[in-house]
């Protein structure tokens, strides 16, 4: 994979350390060494409930970088859609291990349409999805990758080395590295919704 994070490392080389690092933890029976079995129904809430938001915002950008005619916007959505997915996919392997030991992992998205505290996300990435595609970049681009995203993964990150969860750990830290490319697309897009109004004053004067 010839994408680049944000501090110049190869995403293939980024992904071969992540899946290492997974099978490190399986084959040591990593969950035989968390400090307190309650932090798996953390896992149970972080798998139904973020998980499927990153899968809702892979199908928005893919969406949404189809709509665009300039190359650089359509570009960058097609980066920020295959980055969501991939975080899907880490995700779900990083927890997959807990699958086999514990009750509770193995229907997330089913879940994730029922479970009553999951509405007010759920409501969100949905009301974003069937916007505009500049209501969806301001939506998800901007509010939630600069606001939620970094309130959520460095903590819970904080939180599973705290406990031992080596595996989690490497995908937050593998996840969040790619944020800040995201976090610069929902700045241009503010950015470039700015400067489209003849009253603002140009950006940078």
């Amino acid at each position: 994979c010839l994408q680049v994070d944000s501090r110049g490392s190869p995403q293939g080389e980024k992904e071969r350390k992540l899946y290492a690092i997974f099978d490190a933890f399986s084959q040591n029976n990593g969950h035989t060494t968390l400090s307190d079995a309650r932090y798996v129904n953390a896992l149970k809430l972080f798998l139904s409930g973020v998980t499927p938001l990153e899968y809702q915002a892979y199908q928005g950008f893919a969406r949404v970088g189809r709509q665009f005619s300039g190359a650089g916007a359509r570009v960058a959505c097609q980066m920020q859609a295959i980055d969501e997915l991939r975080h899907v996919q880490t995700q779900i392997h990083a927890m997959s291990h807990y699958n086999k030991h514990f009750n509770g992992l193995h229907d997330f998205a089913h879940m994730h349409d029922r479970v009553w505290f999951l509405s007010v996300p759920k409501s969100f990435f949905e009301d974003a999805r069937t916007a505009g595609p500049f209501e969806f970049l301001t939506a998800i681009s901007f509010s939630f990758e600069y606001v939620l995203t970094n309130l959520l993964f460095v903590p819970f990150m904080s939180g599973a080395a705290f406990n031992g969860d080596m595996a989690t750990v490497t995908f937050g830290f593998s996840a969040q590295s790619d944020e800040a490319r995201h976090m610069t697309l929902g700045l241009e897009v503010i950015k470039f919704l700015l400067e489209q109004h003849e009253d603002n004053v140009p950006i940078g004067y």
